[in-house]
């Protein structure tokens, strides 16, 4: 029977114990994968290529941290087999952690951008070994394309806010996309990682400048 299947709609990280669980690629990639759905560890396991026995670990230090929970158990060939699902539907960082003033915080941002990107590294690396394999056996019917870009702009500050608004509006759309099964459509999960930010560099002096500001 289900233990409960309500998820809170935000989980805010407020300590550093928490947040050090969380800076790991695997286990970033375990949230990833449980996002969508209840699963067992078995089925994360199968999804990342990995053993199970990787994962156990992984799971009990997420969920004695409060970030994934059991939603259902039962019994399977005398084993008790769980379901795990994250907690809320959206997981977020307390700005305090991530605040670039003290060193800690600095620390803070360097780990958990470090480890969030490893994990896009390696789903990006398994998903093109997995596409490759899928050629190789005449599984690919259809290409899908895959986009990679590093961009560089120049705004007013008006601007920026006006891109930025219609920015979230797309994301907020890409993230509500999630059709389900419909029409007897096979549908492939899709990643989008990606950071947007006003860069600034330093002048001879040492002194951080807006590149914008040399003209």
């Amino acid at each position: 029977m289900p233990n409960t299947t309500s998820r809170d709609p935000v989980f805010i990280i407020d300590n550093l114990e928490t947040l050090k669980a969380l800076s790991d690629p695997l286990r970033i990639q375990i949230l990833e994968r449980l996002a969508p759905k209840p699963q067992t560890v078995n089925q994360v396991a199968e999804g990342l290529g990995l053993a199970s026995s990787r994962l156990y670990y992984h799971f009990k230090l997420l969920e004695s941290h409060g970030l994934i929970k059991v939603v259902e158990t039962r019994l399977v060939n005398n084993m008790i087999e769980r379901d795990y699902w994250l907690v809320a539907e959206e997981i977020e960082i307390d700005k305090d952690l991530l605040s670039f003033s003290s060193k800690e915080g600095q620390e803070n941002i360097v780990q958990i951008v470090r480890s969030s990107w490893e994990a896009t590294l390696e789903d990006l690396m398994r998903t093109l070994q997995a596409h490759q394999i899928h050629i190789a056996n005449g599984q690919v019917t259809t290409p899908r394309e895959m986009v990679m870009l590093k961009l560089r702009s120049r705004l007013s500050l008006k601007s920026y806010k006006a891109f930025i608004e219609k920015f979230n509006n797309l994301m907020e759309e890409f993230n509500q996309a999630d059709e389900g099964l419909e029409g007897g459509e096979e549908l492939q999960d899709y990643h989008l990682a990606c950071f947007i930010y006003p860069s600034y560099s330093y002048d001879g002096e040492g002194e951080a400048v807006n590149e914008n500001d040399k003209n």
